[in-house]
């Protein structure tokens, strides 16, 4: 089942010149665009949304520590290593199963998705992990179940940080003080900068 799903998805791969292209920056460029979604959500959140993303980036950190205890005792070749397709994306013979970029993707999107306030945010970044998994599949990077994997990874990991939320929130303060700390020092620096130039 996971061949034929594979072998359907990627079906046209390496004769579709603008289709190719789009898969490649789906796949390579949609984890910096999830990056960069995050940062432009904590400079526009109050404290308690900083809060959340926190636990968002919590859950990818978690979410990709238990991708390595999973590739440590699970070896899953590529689809290229199994002769299926000539990737579109160069690429070492890593193991396939779960995919780290899919984790990430779906890891802050899914502690988005389920906070009050946060759905529409969280949709976005859902969008984004979806169009990032169809590329990392179509490319020939990644098994339809590599994909499959890294969601339930997500979601398991985000529950589980949900579950230890007034335990870690503690921590969360800290960070975002030190975090607020040093973005005024460096504003305050920076202004200081252009305001007496030598």
């Amino acid at each position: 089942m996971n061949v034929i799903l594979f072998t359907w998805l990627h079906e046209g791969a390496g004769d579709q010149p603008v289709l190719d292209f789009l898969s490649v920056i789906a796949a390579e460029l949609t984890p910096y665009l999830v990056i960069a979604c995050m940062a432009i959500f904590w400079f526009t959140a109050d404290h308690k949304g900083k809060k959340i993303l926190l636990e968002g980036a919590a859950v990818v950190i978690f979410g990709l520590l238990v991708n390595q205890l999973i590739t440590f005792f699970y070896f899953h070749p590529r689809p290229y290593m199994m002769g299926l397709c000539n990737p579109l994306i160069p690429h070492g013979p890593e193991t396939s199963f779960p995919s780290d970029h899919a984790t990430l993707f779906f890891g802050a999107a899914f502690a988005l998705l389920f906070r009050s306030g946060w759905h529409s945010k969280g949709a976005l970044l859902l969008a984004i992990a979806l169009i990032g998994a169809w590329g990392r599949v179509y490319t020939g990077l990644h098994f339809p179940f590599d994909i499959l994997g890294s969601l339930v990874v997500a979601l398991l990991c985000t529950l589980l940080l949900m579950s230890l939320r007034n335990r870690l929130t503690p921590l969360y303060e800290v960070i975002i003080r030190l975090v607020d700390t040093c973005t005024a020092f460096i504003v305050s620096k920076t202004f200081s900068f252009k305001e007496n130039p030598r």
